[in-house]
């Protein structure tokens, strides 16, 4: 199987929002690899894996020497909605969970962060003001 491997200068990072590019010549992304490149040295910043809808379900991020510094993973509903952040350290133990809600128009109402120990850490609810 041949896959086909983007390979970017910069690419934001987008939390839970896929990557806009779904394919590519009509292939489905898999994964993207962020580069950052320092006087002609090229080092691995960022892997970006994505599920068959071109949802993002992991991020690793790398630190200079090329180290493991974190990977979250990502779970969606069957709206394709992000529901669930899981935030991993260097050594793959949880640091935090982020659990997301939404309106009945789709749009963001709340995200709870949860620690390891299940204990709430915070809350965020979203408010949209319109005219």
């Amino acid at each position: 199987m041949r896959h086909t491997i983007l390979t970017l200068a910069a690419l934001l990072s987008l939390g839970c929002n896929a990557f806009a590019a779904k394919t590519i010549d009509g292939k489905k992304v898999t994964e993207v690899k962020e580069w950052v490149v320092n006087s002609g040295k090229k080092s691995l910043d960022h892997v970006s894996k994505y599920d068959k809808d071109g949802n993002k379900i992991e991020e690793i991020e790398y630190d200079k020497a090329g180290d493991k510094k974190s990977r979250t993973t990502y779970k969606y509903n069957a709206n394709g909605k992000c529901v669930e952040e899981q935030h991993f350290d260097k050594f793959n133990k949880l640091e935090k969970t982020v659990k997301i809600e939404y309106n009945t128009a789709g749009k963001k109402s709340s995200s709870k962060t949860y620690l390891p120990n299940g204990k709430l850490k915070n809350e965020h609810v979203y408010e949209y003001i319109t005219e």
